[in-house]
């Protein structure tokens, strides 16, 4: 019995140290925080505080933010340092002085981490445009039906990017990633996502394109199957 649990306690330390599990192809249930952005993208360098927006998703109370600067020393921001927190972003306020690539790492009260976001360089004296956000105006079908198999969601819109990733939030608040072979074809204004649907109730749908700029969110109503 011992050792049973032993196993079972380094199984649960492995799963929480990779902070996702596979539940399909291209699907991806998250467990730990991930950054999608940080507004600003290329905050400016000086011996004075500015205030950062963190995006992204699984942000739980309790939340630290690590910053290692270029030289590779670390600073850490727990507590009051955190402001207005919610579920998909935060706000905190640091020094950013060395001018080079600063990493930022989300570590939850559970110990699970996020991958490490980088902060980029100071931009050029004619930086490039600023990314355009994406934009959902629909989800079809309107009405989706609880299965457990994977089924395809039509979305159109507005300055979706090849390379985007969709967030499924299913009714009881669970994420799940979406990318890769489980989306069709994306074009500026349409693609479509295969995923499966295994619960009634209000999933919510947001889109992130690679330059780190988040969509909307919508609702997508799910459903028994009619006998």
């Amino acid at each position: 019995m011992r050792i049973s649990r032993s196993i079972l306690f380094v199984i649960g330390l492995v799963v929480l140290s990779l902070g996702t599990v596979t539940q399909a192809e291209g699907q991806t249930r998250l467990l730990g925080p991930v950054i999608s952005s940080v507004t600003p993208s290329a905050p400016s360098r000086g011996v004075a505080a500015q205030v950062l927006t963190i995006s992204g998703v699984n942000f739980s109370e309790g939340l630290s933010l690590t910053v290692v600067e270029p030289d590779g020393r670390k600073e850490r921001y727990a507590g009051p340092a955190i402001l207005a927190r919610s579920d998909t972003s935060f706000k905190v306020s640091v020094v950013l002085v060395a001018i080079g690539n600063y990493t930022l790492i989300v570590t939850n009260p559970d110990g699970a981490a996020s991958d490490p976001f980088v902060l980029k360089g100071q931009p050029s004296t004619q930086p490039p445009a600023t990314p355009i956000a994406p934009k959902i105006n629909r989800v079809l079908p309107d009405q989706v039906t609880k299965d457990p198999q994977p089924q395809t969601l039509a979305v159109t819109g507005e300055y979706f990017a090849e390379g985007l990733t969709v967030y499924l939030t299913d009714p009881i608040g669970t994420v799940y990633l979406i990318k890769g072979s489980a989306l069709g074809s994306i074009t500026a204004t349409s693609f479509t996502v295969s995923a499966a649907i295994d619960m009634t109730g209000d999933y919510t749908l947001m889109v992130t394109n690679p330059s780190g700029k988040s969509s909307n969110a919508v609702i997508i109503k799910v459903v028994m199957r009619r006998r």
